[in-house]
């Protein structure tokens, strides 16, 4: 082979070198080039430039392009031998080949990256393909037990939910396919057996795997593909008629020669018309239903429902999230899809999901009353299968039976709250299976509605362990909550106007209110010692700034995230009974509880000024958080409920996606806002 006739003085590592293979059409190739600069972030990639013997005029011309690594061959190889010789002269860490009949659009390479870097064993990872005029061309592929192939989404909606999340698939076409460059040469590179072309990219993809690694579809890299753009010239051009279509065919017996006994776990050809993917056992599949796209930086339901999803992802299922106001709100459902979780937006309801994907479904998980009520007969319908679970996240008619009870009510608003009540027994007594949050609200299910199987799935806390800003450097009061959650809303007020008084005008700290939605009669409150900051993105610093966490709640039910959080956090709490129902705190252990004014303002008082009180509560606090509401725990449980629903050996845990939804969500630009409901 002849050596590079271009190579850049500086020899400074990039992180991903792109091989572009080229015989003739300088033009589709010098647009292919002016697309990778274009669309690229500057200084993080070389451009390998494979001339594979061309005999048109200008070829030698590319090589001045920037970037460029030129290389020529001095006969006419073919894609397969071509693209290893240019991997031979690539330095960075990852190679990215790419057809030179190709247009990356922008964000295509952040997008690859990011997804090679979702794990330790993520092994290469493909491009979404569309056709010049918008189609999709490919959102990875599948391979039968034959050794034919499908093109998922082939001539569909891009759009589709489906083609819009990232997901391992058997291969990923070697139009636009990343592969770590330590990982391409350990293989042997492309099997040159595949020589000169069709199914080199299909068995470096079952070699990855076979080496314990995985092959990821990225949506968010795009890629124009002239698909084919390039085939009438490599046979007038010299290596005979081996590559068309007879090549792929021929390849294809090769491969499934190759690849026999591993060709035996996948499905025959159009199994469930690729809904189940090509190899069996499949994963288990999971359709989570909820009122709106959780938001896990801005309401507790939210974080842990999208810890619930994450984990049953990582765990190995298919999870589908399918929101009853189908409102995409930005960056949340791009995070999710990022996390491997597809998120279902469009207008069609769940009626045409069902019609697409007939029983397909091992588990429904229908979460709240008026997201059962909508959807569970649809549901039961379409499939008949699935372990149907309702999501109680807390006993909705508890909290406002409380609420009546405390604010007082009319004969209307307590006949509603009755028929409330019936409706969402209604819905715990026709579930295969009901969630509870906390062992309370267990047992109170399974009073009313006896024989009722429940399992319990509480709030999900990641304890920090290690050392804590101690109290020396701590000042203050700390309250964190959606106000759009009349709860919330209702215990500022309380605590604002009967409790801060109390503390005496002198040694009166400051509270501090995360939150946003900043609502009705909120809007009102004025206070010297109030500091109202709203939504805040990461709010851990507020809590290692604070003396004590407050949650004065005086209705509500379930388990309540604020109160989990300090406690995981290590910040002490004072709280109400209300506040620390069903959580198993021991008042002057984990927490101090307290219901009147005089001894809430007493409480705070105490932790003010007592140092080991506070150190006590914080340690015991965290064990306590640690023990029960770890993700741990939830694995455990969740594990628990999938097994009434499928066989152990269909959960095959992975170890990419891996998320912690405590964390903050960044957008992937600042472009990617969104408005943000109103939820409760």
């Amino acid at each position: 082979m002849n050596t590079p006739q271009s190579l850049k003085d500086d020899r400074e590592d990039k992180s991903v070198s792109v091989v572009v293979c080229f015989h003739n059409h300088v033009e589709m190739t010098r647009r292919c080039l002016e697309h990778v600069q274009r669309n690229s972030p500057a200084g993080t990639y070389e451009i390998v430039l494979v001339d594979d013997c061309s005999t048109d005029a200008g070829a030698e011309a590319l090589a001045s392009f920037p970037e460029v690594r030129f290389i020529r061959t001095p006969e006419n190889l073919g894609f397969t031998l071509a693209a290893n010789e240019g991997a031979r002269h690539a330095q960075g860490r990852y190679l990215v080949f790419l057809n030179n009949d190709t247009e990356v659009q922008e964000g295509w390479l952040d997008a690859l990256l990011d997804a090679a870097s979702d794990g330790p064993d993520v092994g290469a990872v493909g491009a979404r393909l569309l056709y010049p005029d918008g189609r999709l061309q490919e959102a990875g592929g599948l391979i039968w037990s034959d050794a034919t192939g499908t093109n998922m989404g082939r001539w569909q909606d891009p759009s589709d939910p489906a083609f819009a999340y990232r997901r391992e698939v058997d291969y990923c076409s070697g139009a636009c396919l990343l592969v770590p460059r330590e990982l391409f040469e350990s293989l042997g590179r492309f099997d040159p057996t595949f020589a000169p072309g069709f199914y080199e990219d299909t068995d470096l993809c079952f070699q990855v795997r076979q080496h314990g690694k995985v092959v990821l579809y990225e949506p968010a890299a795009v890629v124009v593909h002239h698909e084919g753009a390039t085939f009438g010239d490599e046979s007038a051009a010299g290596i005979s008629t081996a590559f068309d279509k007879t090549a792929m065919w021929r390849n294809r017996h090769r491969f499934r020669a190759k690849w026999a006994s591993e060709l035996l776990h996948h499905f025959p050809p159009r199994t469930a018309g690729g809904l189940r993917g090509g190899r069996a056992p499949d994963r288990p599949r999971v359709l989570v239903c909820d009122a709106g796209i959780c938001l896990p930086d801005r309401d507790s339901g939210g974080l842990r429902m999208a810890w619930l999803m994450c984990l049953l992802h990582e765990m190995g299922c298919e999870v589908t999230l399918f929101p009853l106001d189908r409102v995409e709100v930005e960056p949340y459902a791009d995070w999710l899809r990022r996390r491997g979780i597809e998120v279902h937006c469009l207008e069609a309801g769940l009626e045409q999901l069902g019609q697409q994907r007939p029983d397909l479904f091992d588990v429904v998980l229908l979460s709240r009353p008026s997201v059962a009520a909508a959807l569970r007969d649809v549901a039961r319908r379409w499939f008949p299968r699935a372990l149907v679970v309702y999501d109680a996240v807390d006993l909705h008619f508890v909290r406002e039976e409380r609420s009546v009870e405390l604010r007082g009510a009319t004969d209307q608003e307590t006949h509603e709250v009755r028929r409330r009540r019936r409706s969402e027994l209604d819905e715990i007594q026709a579930a295969d299976v009901v969630a509870a949050i906390t062992e309370v609200e267990r047992s109170l299910v399974e009073q009313l509605a006896p024989g009722t199987r429940t399992v319990l799935l509480p709030n999900v806390h990641e304890t920090r362990h290690g050392p804590i800003p101690d109290t020396a450097n701590r000042s203050g009061l700390l309250f964190i909550g959606n106000f759009f959650h009349p709860p919330n809303a209702d215990a500022v007020l309380w605590f604002v106007s009967d409790v801060l008084p109390l503390l005496g005008a002198e040694v009166t700290p400051t509270l501090t209110i995360l939150g946003a939605q900043r609502k009705g009669v909120l809007e009102d409150l004025a206070h010297t010692h109030v500091n109202w900051l709203g939504y805040v993105p990461d709010v851990t610093p507020y809590f290692d700034r604070a003396r004590v966490f407050v949650a004065p709640l005086r209705y509500g039910a379930g388990m309540k995230g604020k109160v989990g959080m300090a406690m995981a956090l290590g910040l002490p709490v004072v709280t109400t009974s209300v506040g620390a129902e069903g959580m198993g705190l021991v008042d002057g252990t984990h927490a101090l509880i307290a219901d009147s004014e005089e001894d809430f303002a007493g409480a705070i008082a105490r932790l003010q000024r007592d140092d080991e009180l506070w150190r006590h509560l914080s340690t015991e606090a965290r064990a306590l958080a640690a023990q029960h509401w770890s993700p741990d725990r939830m694995r455990a449980r969740l594990r628990d409920l999938m097994a009434l629903a499928v066989p152990a050996d269909r959960l095959r845990p992975r170890t990419w996606g891996i998320a912690n939804p405590a964390e903050p969500i960044v957008p992937r630009s600042r472009s990617e806002s969104g408005a943000i409901p109103a939820r409760d």
